[in-house]
């Protein structure tokens, strides 16, 4: 079963109950943050729509070991809190990794399914997305590689994602991985993979 609208609604303008990273207690958190009023209101089906927020490059090589991993260092190659109105140039055959304006929080019962949105996967710029796991809080890291022949010019604020909520049944077991919170990459240090 997946969320409706009214649900994700409710769950953003009513927050939900995530435990706080820090301190391990419960606080109340809106489902999504960084949500304009305009998003809101649009949210429709069983999906909300994400943007565009920050645009990176992997520079360097990476290690993925079974006990310890270095992904590669980035540059940030654009953001909107810098550039409200940028314009980014896509290359054909270019990887970057986009994260989005909003931030997401995930009580411990549900999780979360993000994919790209068609106009991106028509303009031959698929995203490599994932589940979202129980307890989840940041926002969202996506990779991407160019694969059509022309160059592509993407705005921040572009909405490029959209999300879907599942509720859990059972017991789940909450997130508490390295990536919580806005962590796009180790940045070329070493660290256990889990």
């Amino acid at each position: 079963m997946v969320l409706g609208a009214d649900r994700i609604v409710r769950m953003i303008t009513a927050g939900v109950e995530v435990e706080d990273p820090g301190s391990g207690r419960a606080i109340r958190k809106p489902l999504i943050e960084g949500m304009g009023q305009d998003q809101i209101e649009g949210i429709e089906g069983t999906t909300a729509d994400l943007r565009l927020g920050a645009v990176y490059r992997p520079v360097d090589k990476a290690r993925l070991m079974r006990g310890t991993r270095v992904t590669p260092r980035i540059e940030k190659v654009m953001d909107i809190a810098e550039s409200p109105d940028g314009v980014y140039r896509i290359s054909g055959g270019e990887y970057l990794l986009f994260q989005t304006v909003e931030q997401v929080n995930l009580p411990r019962d549900l999780f979360a399914y993000i994919r790209p949105r068609t106009t991106l996967i028509r303009s031959g710029i698929p995203l490599e997305t994932a589940f979202i796991s129980p307890n989840y809080q940041g926002r969202l890291t996506v990779g991407m590689k160019h694969q059509g022949a022309n160059d592509v010019e993407i705005q921040m604020g572009f909405r490029i994602l959209c999300i879907a909520f599942f509720p859990i049944e059972g017991e789940a077991v909450p997130y508490r991985g390295v990536w919580q919170g806005d962590r796009v990459s180790t940045n070329g240090e070493e660290e256990r993979p889990f």
